[in-house]
């Protein structure tokens, strides 16, 4: 039988858009951008900021940074009576504690919160001391 998980205490100071860099682990050292929060578990989904490119010079998009391979079996359907199966790449979410935030000079910080005199919150990285800007709403 699973427990079930213990949630997480602590505060999440990264928001979905920030700029990361995975601090240990398989991916050691890669800046990537932080695409889901899963603030109840503390983790992150992260992918990957450089471009890919296939031989023929077509874009393939983001690349997971804590990943895995699932195999998908071809399934006929009614649709596609002939699919063809293969491996993908699935994101898998990192722990909040393994990545770090990248200030405006690409080296990983910690995050202060200073409270300005409108009573406004603004993250300020403590390697130093630039504000981080808000992430792009999408």
């Amino acid at each position: 039988m699973r427990k079930t998980p213990i949630p997480y205490a602590g505060k999440i100071r990264i928001k979905t858009g920030d700029r990361v860099m995975i601090i240990s682990g398989k991916d050691k050292g890669q800046i990537g951008t932080v695409t889901r929060v899963l603030p109840t578990e503390g983790k992150v989904v992260v992918m990957d900021d450089t471009p890919r490119k296939d031989k023929d010079g077509n874009d393939l998009g983001p690349r997971p940074l804590n990943r895995a391979i699932k195999h998908i079996k071809g399934t006929p359907t009614p649709m596609n009576p002939n699919p063809q199966g293969g491996r993908i790449e699935v994101a898998l979410p990192i722990a909040v504690s393994k990545v770090a935030l990248v200030n405006a000079d690409g080296q990983p910080t910690r995050v202060r919160i200073q409270i300005n005199e409108d009573g406004t919150k603004t993250r300020i990285a403590v390697k130093g001391g630039q504000p981080i800007p808000e992430p792009e709403k999408k």
